[in-house]
């Protein structure tokens, strides 16, 4: 079983960078910070699980129903729990919230089985726990990969995957959906999985770069990233290519990566999804804690007291949901296998 330890490190920054963001882009601050950065760590997320989906199944004769069972094991139940938990926070403290939550029923069990609906209270399409918008994509692609996990011959099954999702793309370029379903599986953005799934069959090639051009793919994305701004229509051009440029460099250094193993990276990708989930909840309880203890955010020099203490509580929180909640729930939900490890979702 391949292990590729720089993805990993990789998986950890990526959710630390969504924090950051989110610790930036909350309204009462958010005119404080002019370019908040770190939105792209959906978009890292995104290649790299293309990438894993292909590293972990090729040629392993992985049926789709017991793909389709270790991801949704995976990432349902943790998802499951925010999400009620935010429904009850919304019936019994709805205090803590800018907007009312749209209680409807139906839009609460479609949150709950990933189906794209128009979200009543923002009047985007998200679910009921926002952030969750990007598993709704990842559901969507393990369901399409499944299927093409029928295809025994790597080569084929790599070309089907390519298929289908770039003519999702092009319907969604040709006609202008208006149903949430059919908008969101033919927005650009699945080209992203396409892509860390190209990455990973033609994975073998990429040891053959040197050092100078893995660290020149790395600096280059990185700064591109950092640089550029993307709306959800051009966000596979301006976030996903550079994203796996960057997926890329690191694999292609992965055999001076794996000769001296960092811990505390590998700890951040291990409880990745964690940190990603429940980084709104933390942030959410410090924001109210901070204004109990300091006022309404009215300056500058407050919003980036309340930015740093946001990237630490939602850190922190993330640790915590690991061992609480993640570790609990895995344990319950899958066996042990030499799949689970490097399989993981978000």
């Amino acid at each position: 079983m391949e292990r590729y330890y720089g993805v990993q490190y990789l998986r950890g920054l990526a959710a630390v960078l969504v924090i950051v963001y989110h610790s930036m882009v909350m309204s009462v601050v958010a005119p404080y910070f002019s370019h908040p950065v770190g939105e792209f760590g959906v978009d890292i997320f995104f290649v790299i699980s293309g990438f894993v989906m292909w590293v972990t199944t090729e040629g392993k004769g992985k049926s789709p129903l017991g793909f389709w069972r270790s991801r949704v094991l995976r990432v349902v139940p943790l998802y499951w729990v925010f999400t009620l938990m935010l429904v009850a926070a919304a019936l019994l403290l709805p205090a803590l919230f800018f907007n009312s939550r749209g209680l409807d029923v139906g839009f609460v069990l479609k949150s709950l089985l990933f189906i794209p609906a128009r979200n009543p209270d923002v009047g985007d399409i998200t679910p009921v726990y926002t952030i969750g918008w990007t598993l709704v994509y990842e559901m969507f692609f393990y369901l399409v990969f499944g299927f093409c996990l029928l295809v025994k011959d790597p080569r084929q099954r790599f070309f089907l995957v390519l298929a289908v999702f770039a003519g999702l793309a092009c319907c969604g370029a040709l006609f202008n959906f208006a149903d949430p379903v059919l908008f969101t599986y033919t927005q650009p953005i699945m080209l992203e999985f396409v892509a860390g799934v190209a990455l990973g069959y033609f994975r073998g090639r990429l040891p053959k770069l040197n050092l100078s051009v893995g660290g020149l793919l790395l600096v280059s994305s990185m700064a591109m990233l950092l640089l550029v701004d993307a709306n959800q229509a051009t966000r596979f051009w301006i976030y996903g290519l550079p994203a796996l440029l960057l997926v890329a460099g690191v694999v292609a250094l992965e055999k001076t990566i794996k000769t001296q193993v960092r811990s505390l990276p590998l700890f951040f990708g291990e409880v990745s999804y964690s940190l990603y989930l429940s980084h709104p909840i933390s942030q959410r309880v410090w924001y109210v804690l901070f204004v109990w203890l300091f006022g309404q955010i009215l300056n500058e020099q407050l919003a980036l007291y309340y930015f740093a203490g946001s990237v630490t509580v939602g850190i922190l929180g993330g640790v915590v949901c690991y061992y609480v909640l993640e570790k609990p729930l895995a344990r319950l939900t899958r066996p042990r296998s030499p799949l689970a490890q490097p399989a993981n979702a978000l």
